[in-house]
């Protein structure tokens, strides 16, 4: 039977409270987008706390599986591009880079870590750029690409600026866990709360942007792994490149969205929340899948003992 600590470090539980409080009581709040940002800085500050590398470290990293995350991303919107809100919402989310989680991926599912860091990092940077020029190109006049970069610097500056005190307190591994995972909740809840109507609605537009994530995330991170498996790529490495590869940070994205586009097209932030909710099971769900479809060698011994 899991023990309550079990159940608040478990990323399923927060994700289903969120769903169903979105779901039911909604959050129509003038200032949900605000609300959302501060959310999400907090989150990435408890997922940068305790990263750290040395100038030495820069030899190898996987930003260029950030091609194969933001294209897929830009072709799963293209079933949507007849909606101009929906398909806004779709190039949001491919601009933003991966999600800060790719470092406690490769920290669960036995990968490398320092190769999961630089990576995040070296991605981050290229971001700066990359985000408001695919913003810029595909989106347009609806959003200026000053007013994406102004964003992007406050979530990748800010949280990297308050790691600094945070280290002093030398948080605890669980309380850190507990706190991303409550943060977790609060996006979805928002997220999918300021948009319940619409969602009720629509059920039919909501239903397919599920379907495309089921794909974009789900089916095709599978036929990456066993192709990687297949290459004889290094499993630890492989970790990094698999998350790098599908989870994108799908909370920026949300907030962003929000944050320019509510006013004009309020359905724009679907794909991004939906994203997150999907990314979230995905995780949880490759977890598993990894023990069974290319175990750690540790994990290869213990099932040939049994």
């Amino acid at each position: 039977m899991p023990t309550l600590m079990n159940i608040l470090t478990d990323v399923k539980f927060w994700v289903l409270i969120g769903l169903i409080l979105g779901l039911t009581i909604g959050f129509d709040h003038p200032d949900a987008g605000t609300i959302l940002m501060l959310v999400l800085i907090i989150q990435m500050t408890l997922s940068l706390d305790g990263l750290s590398f040395r100038k030495e470290d820069f030899r190898e990293d996987a930003k260029g599986i950030l091609v194969v995350n933001t294209g897929l991303t830009l072709i799963t919107g293209l079933l949507f591009i007849d909606d101009t809100a929906l398909w806004y919402g779709w190039v949001m989310l491919s601009s933003v880079p991966c999600g800060v989680s790719v470092v406690s991926a490769a920290l669960l599912m036995k990968g490398d870590t320092k190769l999961a860091v630089l990576s995040l990092t070296v991605i981050y940077i290229i971001a700066l750029g990359l985000t408001p020029l695919i913003t810029h190109l595909l989106i347009g006049s609806a959003v200026s690409p000053l007013e994406v970069l102004r964003y992007i610097l406050m979530f990748i500056l800010i949280p990297f600026i308050l790691t600094i005190p945070l280290k002093r307190l030398h948080l605890p591994r669980m309380p850190k866990v507990i706190g991303i995972n409550l943060m977790m909740m609060l996006m979805i809840f928002i997220g999918l709360g300021s948009r319940r109507g619409y969602i009720f609605t629509e059920p039919s537009v909501v239903v397919w942007i599920i379907v495309a994530c089921l794909f974009r995330i789900f089916a095709f991170s599978v036929v990456f792994t066993l192709l990687l498996k297949k290459m004889k790529v290094n499993r630890a490495n492989a970790i990094t490149y698999i998350s790098v590869g599908f989870w994108k940070n799908s909370g920026m994205a949300t907030s962003i969205t929000m944050a320019l586009m509510a006013s004009v097209y309020p359905s724009a932030v679907l794909p991004c929340i939906i994203s997150l909710v999907m990314e979230a099971a995905w995780f949880a769900i490759l977890n598993a899948l990894m023990k069974r479809i290319w175990p750690a060698p540790e994990e290869e011994s213990f099932i040939a003992m049994n």
